[in-house]
C-alpha cells in the first residue's frame, strides 16, 4: 500500500464510535406545552412523562424550553411554591440551542455549554424530532467508556 492510498487513510470504523452521531442516542419521544400553561401543568407533565424537559411549542413553532431547574427558579423567584399560581411556562422558559440530528455528540455538549444549557433541540428542516440531555450523552459515553469485556481474574 501507499500512503495515497484512500483505505490506508480512512479511519478505522470504531474511531467515529467514540463521537456518534446525535440520531443514535437522542429521545424521540417528545413531551411539551404551551407557554400559556400554569407551572402546575409543567410539573404535572414532567412527572407524568418521565421527563426533565418540556419543549415550549406555539402555533408550530419551537425555540424555547423548559426544565426542571428553571420551574425551581421561577418558583424561588416567587418565593416559594405558593407563587405558582401566578407564573406561566414562557414566564420561566428559556432559549434552547438547536442541532441537527447528523451532527455529533461532541458538537451538542459545546452548543449546551455555550448555551449553559443541559438539553439541545434536535431539528431537521425546521422541524422538531427529539431532544438530547446532558444525561443521554453521560450515558453514551460512558457506555462507550466501559470495557467491552468483563475482567477476568
Amino acid at each position: 500500500m501507499t500512503t495515497n492510498d484512500p483505505q490506508r487513510l480512512a479511519a478505522p470504523p470504531e474511531a467515529l464510535d467514540d463521537d456518534p452521531l446525535i440520531r443514535t442516542v437522542m429521545s424521540s419521544r417528545l413531551v411539551g406545552i404551551v407557554p400559556t400553561a400554569p407551572l402546575t401543568t409543567a410539573l404535572r407533565l414532567m412527572i407524568a412523562g418521565g421527563v426533565r424537559h418540556l419543549p415550549v411549542v406555539e402555533d408550530g413553532q419551537y425555540g424555547t424550553l423548559v426544565s426542571e431547574v428553571d420551574l425551581l427558579q421561577g418558583i424561588a423567584a416567587q418565593h416559594g411554591p405558593l407563587g405558582l399560581a401566578h407564573l406561566s411556562v414562557g414566564d420561566v422558559a428559556r432559549p434552547a440551542p438547536t442541532i441537527t440530528e447528523d451532527a455529533r455528540l461532541s458538537e451538542a455538549a459545546r452548543r449546551m455549554r455555550t448555551a449553559n444549557r443541559d438539553a439541545v433541540l434536535v431539528v431537521r428542516d425546521e422541524q422538531l424530532l427529539g431532544i438530547l440531555t446532558a444525561t443521554d450523552l453521560i450515558r453514551a459515553w460512558a457506555a462507550r467508556a466501559a470495557p467491552q469485556h468483563p475482567p477476568q481474574g
